[in-house]
């Protein structure tokens, strides 16, 4: 049997990072060490990108380090990875560093250092780096770039602020930008603006899943249940479809899947008996449900039940039935996580003793002894 060429361990490291199967990419690390000297830089890119997407740090640092032959793609990659998972200034920092050594920064590493700014809050740095692009790095500003700091400011709660740059970028407001917006205002709690945003993005987009999402729950919190219909049967009509939560752990090597209340896995019941004991852990330290996001017209105890299987909680039950103390659990979901699913892992973390790692759609959550390394913010 030939062995594997780069190529074919690219494509197998890009599998893993989308993934995040960390036991398959550690061995095509492996691999790759045992049948050739050095890491190539593209293989290193690759594998910066892949720890970094599978929530381990010190790997992706390790192979950076070892990388002697880095372009600023690797330098990008490594700032990127360390902004979303919880380390902003550690990435500010890195960028620091790369310019020291004279790395000029490119349209990508504006962007991730952008990115670094909104996840740590840091608004007046952000709207820095944005106002001295041009001049100080010779990077023309993008459309992606005003996204990054419409984030970041609507992160921060500055939403007027937010909309007024929206108004003023100099390119026509895509999807993106109002999106960021529209996030905003459904963190905040400003419905106003956020039907505003919704009902923009509805004219680039008609078929914009999450812009109608946002109606029908906005109109759900108001309990307009004949508009949430309408809108519901609007979606039906035309074929929108928001698409379901999933999550996926990795155990020993194998990726399992689960959407919320599923009952798929041959060992449900042992997920589920965990489940039952993890409320009752939850209950007795004070932990009451946050139901808020559940915008269905049913009553409380049904909208409870309906929070406890989220897909998130059935991967993070099997991830303890099927590790010891101290263990690290991983999991990546396609949508954000939701705030109660949050505040069960920081519990979760401390009671049972996990090291818990939780790739959502827009960062990690990696939840110790009771915190998040997100600090509450994201």
């Amino acid at each position: 049997m030939p062995a594997a060429d780069e190529v074919t361990l690219l494509a197998l490291v890009s599998a893993c990072a989308h993934l995040g199967a960390l036991d398959t990419g550690r061995w095509a690390h492996a691999y790759y060490a045992r049948t050739r000297w050095n890491t190539t830089r593209n293989l290193g890119t690759a594998l910066v990108n892949m720890y970094m997407r599978c929530g381990d740090v010190e790997s992706s640092w390790s192979v950076f380090r070892e990388t002697l032959d880095k372009d600023v793609r690797m330098w990008s990659v490594m700032i990127a990875g360390l902004a979303v998972n919880g380390l902003p200034r550690d990435a500010l920092d890195l960028f620091s560093e790369m310019k020291n050594i004279g790395i000029d920064p490119d349209s990508i590493t504006m962007t991730s250092v952008l990115s670094a700014c909104a996840h740590a809050g840091m608004v007046d740095e952000g709207k820095r780096f944005l106002s001295c692009m041009l001049v100080e790095y010779r990077v023309q500003p993008t459309i992606e770039h005003y996204g990054c700091v419409v984030d970041l400011l609507g992160r921060a709660g500055k939403l007027e602020e937010a909309l007024a740059l929206i108004k003023t970028v100099p390119f026509k407001a895509d999807v993106v930008l109002w999106g960021a917006l529209l996030v905003a205002c459904r963190v905040h709690n400003n419905v106003d603006m956020g039907l505003m945003a919704a009902r923009e993005i509805l004219k680039l987009d008609p078929r914009h899943a999450g812009a109608c999402v946002f109606l029908s729950n906005a109109y759900a919190a108001d309990g307009k249940w004949d508009l949430v219909q309408e809108v519901r049967n609007s979606m039906k009509e035309h074929r929108i479809f928001k698409p379901p939560g999933s999550s996926i752990v990795e155990l020993d090597g194998v990726v399992y899947e689960f959407l919320s209340g599923d009952h798929s896995h041959p060992q449900s019941d042992r997920i589920y008996a965990m489940l039952d004991e993890v409320c009752k852990t939850l209950r007795l330290k004070g932990h009451k449900p946050s139901i808020k996001e559940i915008t269905f017209d049913i009553d409380e105890e049904d909208k409870e039940v309906c929070i406890s299987q989220h897909s998130e909680k059935l991967a993070l039950a099997l991830g303890l039935i099927s590790t010891r103390r101290g263990a690290v659990i991983r999991i990546v979901k396609n949508l954000r996580i939701c705030e109660d699913c949050h505040s069960v892992m920081k519990i979760v973390s401390e009671v049972y003793d996990r090291f818990i790692v939780v790739r959502d759609r827009n960062r990690f959550h990696h939840f110790k002894n009771g915190s998040c390394s997100c600090l509450d913010y994201w």
